[in-house]
């Protein structure tokens, strides 16, 4: 008590006077960590001192972890599907933090040991592997990328931006467009690794501090935070309650003026003008419309309409029923999309051919007719 009361009365004579509101966001990075003798694994204990608080959480999933044996209990895969229900987030961290090259964890989009630039096919298809198995074992295709130790370069945001994601959270230039459509919120600082009771009153201050400095000056601050430190194991909580210490002081002097958000909220908060016009064309039903022009020569577009987020699958196929080539297979971002295809890409005759759609539970198959 006497701490909290303490702190209090630090950032009532420190923040006097501030008027604008906070955004603040917490993202826990690293989730289904390969510790395994932190436990209970769970994350509940972590998120529910901070929804106590009105907070909400940013879990940064490394997905190769939900397949791997320490996790195979499915305990934590089933608290972050509970967890979306509460209206917390779940982004991508990498796809399993192993550099192909040098073998090292850390970093896997680019080696900075051998400072070596991995192509675009590497990435999008680590990008692939780890929207995949997300979607198959938590039900959700994120769309925010927190790249493992920030390290990403021009060709990790291309393939980022061709799997529909619009936000990644990295170190660097902040509350911006980085990369054509792809928008940046850089993480602030990290007080609780390897948290001890002798440095908790001191890094509580440091905190509070940095709050109110950085945040005021950037509309919004990113608490930084690793698994398994959330973990009521390690230290016997002492994190999580260092973190509920930090949200009430901050809920009593800011009341309302503190706005608990994810990182996918903060930017739709950055960028309401763009997020009205998305919400606008989003359509309510799956739908795949008849190539135009058709019959064709040389080139048809073909169109579609997804409700929601959710992989797709276009196929060719000849008038026998054998599949001439996959035109799509990438998770795409709700709304309308469209596909040219050009009949010079396949060495192909004139004759009737088939498309055929799959997304999520909608199938659809169309006819079209190529004239040379």
């Amino acid at each position: 008590m006497k701490t909290f009361l303490f702190f209090l009365f630090l950032l009532c004579n420190t923040f006097a006077g501030q008027e604008d509101t906070l955004l603040f966001i917490i993202r826990v990075d690293d989730i289904l960590s390969r510790n395994v003798t932190t436990l209970p694994r769970r994350i509940k204990d972590f998120q529910n001192a901070v929804e106590l608080r009105g907070g909400k959480v940013t879990w940064a999933v490394i997905p190769h972890r939900l397949i791997e044996s320490q996790n195979l209990d499915g305990v934590v895969a089933q608290e972050l599907r509970e967890t979306l229900q509460n209206g917390h987030e779940i982004a991508i961290h990498g796809y399993n933090h192993i550099c192909l090259l040098c073998g090292q964890s850390g970093h896997e989009m680019f080696c900075t040991v051998n400072n070596h630039q991995f192509s675009y096919e590497h990435q999008v298809a680590l990008v692939d592997s780890g929207l995949r198995l997300l979607l198959d074992t938590v039900g959700i295709a994120p769309r925010t990328f927190v790249p493992p130790a920030h390290v990403a370069d021009s060709i990790t945001y291309s393939a980022l931006l061709d799997r529909s994601f619009n936000l990644l959270s990295s170190t660097g230039q902040t509350k911006s467009f980085i990369y054509r459509n792809l928008y940046n919120l850089a993480p602030n600082n990290e007080y609780t690794w390897q948290l001890t009771t002798s440095q908790y009153s001191s890094r509580l201050a440091s905190a509070l501090n940095d709050i109110r400095n950085t945040g005021a000056s950037n509309g919004y601050y990113c608490l930084l935070l690793h698994d398994p430190f959330i973990r009521q194991g390690y230290e016997n909580g002492l994190v999580v309650r260092w973190t509920g210490e930090l949200l009430d002081s901050l809920n009593v002097y800011f009341g309302g003026r503190i706005k608990y958000v994810t990182l996918q909220e903060a930017f739709q908060s950055f960028n309401q003008p763009t997020n009205i016009i998305k919400q606008e064309s989003v359509p309510g039903t799956f739908s795949l419309s008849q190539n135009y022009p058709n019959p064709f020569n040389p080139s048809t577009v073909i169109k579609y309409q997804l409700p929601a987020d959710c992989r797709v699958t276009l196929n060719l196929f000849d008038i026998l029923g054998n599949r001439i080539a996959m035109l799509v297979d990438e998770y795409k971002q709700a709304g309308i999309h469209s596909y040219e295809l050009r009949i010079s890409d396949y060495n192909i005759t004139s004759g009737i051919y088939f498309y055929e759609i799959n997304a999520g539970n909608f199938r659809n198959v169309k006819k079209m007719i190529f004239i040379k």
